[in-house]
């Protein structure tokens, strides 16, 4: 993170998929917690009760026991089963609807792509009620349970791992919701006021929380959020500038002030606003995405000197791909990120959706075994 050169390249793996985590901890995929909340939304509609404390002690012993098995050497958290985000109760009506939709308090939710998408979201969006709405609406203090998961990793991990915590309010809460960001889409050119207060309140909501996650022993801030796609960024360059920039920065400027780091995880092809993105002043980028074309190579001639690069191995050659085509792309990203320093290893984006926990595997062990800075093949 500091652009320095460690004894070897450090490892890490933002979402490994729930077949991966089983297939590494030895269980059945159906035990696994981490990035499943299948299990979790089941055992709700199956009317069963939930100790909640005891189901999340079990999602840190199986965080922690898949980075050590693997000597990964960063842990991101992402929040602890808190699944009614605005209250943080357990909802009091959970149906399953099929395998991967559920009607949670009459609201309809369905896990794809690796998020919960919400079947329901409006179709119209009223711009000036919503004007109102963010414009009046109060930031509360973050409750202590979102913390829960991360408090306990800190506890067993320090010193040991490098320990991240999600918190975005930039873009991410836009993208997430489909037919808002079409309305947005629209109003950064039609109601830009709107825009600007959608984000603002995002953002200090989101300051808020990473804040409190420094509090609990974070090193740094990660913002999961997609600027784009492989067609390009959401927004223009001079739209970007406009709107997100000054939110990135805000983000930046709370998180490194109380002595975090900050990491923005981003999809999709992003070169036209990546010098935005690091003028910002974040400590690294990861993903790099080499599915939607982004190239490890000339993001680090031409930021390799400003911000640390995390990321690109391509996860079809580890789905689909044999040992040699494994190590020709360890190979290749060690060579384009790893020359002088700050680069960490990791696929690009994530695993999320993979299954083939052997060419996972050996990634990681031939990255230990070729990954030194100063020993070029």
């Amino acid at each position: 993170m500091e652009l320095g050169v460690p004894d070897r390249v450090p490892l890490y793996e933002m979402a490994p998929s729930p077949r991966i985590v089983a297939g590494v901890l030895g269980v059945s995929e159906g035990e696994v917690l981490v990035n499943n909340p299948r299990i979790f939304y089941d055992l709700l509609a199956s009317g069963r009760r939930l100790d909640l404390e005891k189901f999340n002690e079990r999602l840190v012993d199986q965080i922690m026991l898949f980075h050590e098995k693997l000597g990964l050497d960063w842990i991101r958290v992402y929040g602890t089963y808190t699944p009614v985000c605005a209250s943080f109760e357990l909802p009091k009506e959970v149906k399953k609807i099929d395998d991967d939709t559920w009607l949670i308090d009459g609201k309809r939710q369905r896990w794809t792509g690796e998020s919960m998408w919400n079947l329901d979201e409006p179709e119209t969006y009223d711009p000036d009620e919503l004007l109102k709405t963010y414009r009046e609406a109060e930031v509360e203090p973050p409750n202590p349970m979102i913390y829960t998961s991360l408090r306990a990793i800190v506890k067993r991990s320090k010193g040991k791992f490098f320990v991240s915590f999600d918190a975005d309010g930039t873009w991410g809460p836009i993208v997430s919701n489909p037919n808002l960001l079409r309305h947005v889409l629209i109003w950064v050119y039609t109601r830009p006021d709107v825009v600007e207060a959608i984000i603002d309140y995002n953002t200090r909501i989101a300051i808020e929380w990473g804040k409190g996650a420094i509090d609990e022993g974070a090193d740094a801030i990660q913002l999961c959020v997609d600027y784009g796609t492989k067609n390009g960024p959401w927004l223009s360059p001079e739209m970007f500038r406009k709107f997100v920039k000054p939110a990135l920065k805000r983000h930046v400027d709370a998180f490194r002030k109380k002595g975090a780091f900050v990491v923005l995880h981003s999809d999709g092809y992003i070169m036209q606003i990546l010098e935005d993105v690091v003028d910002a002043g974040v400590n690294a980028y990861q993903g790099i995405d080499v599915v939607a074309g982004m190239d490890l190579r000339e993001v680090k001639e031409r930021f390799g000197d400003r911000i640390c690069l995390v990321g690109n191995v391509d996860p079809r050659i580890i789905e689909y791909g044999t040992k040699e085509d494994v190590a020709r792309e360890v190979d290749r990203c060690l060579r384009d990120g790893a020359r002088g320093g700050g680069y960490i290893l990791s696929t690009s984006a994530n695993v999320s959706t993979e299954t083939n926990v052997e060419n996972f595997v050996f990634m990681l062990e031939y990255a230990k075994k070729r990954g030194v800075y100063h020993q070029p093949r």
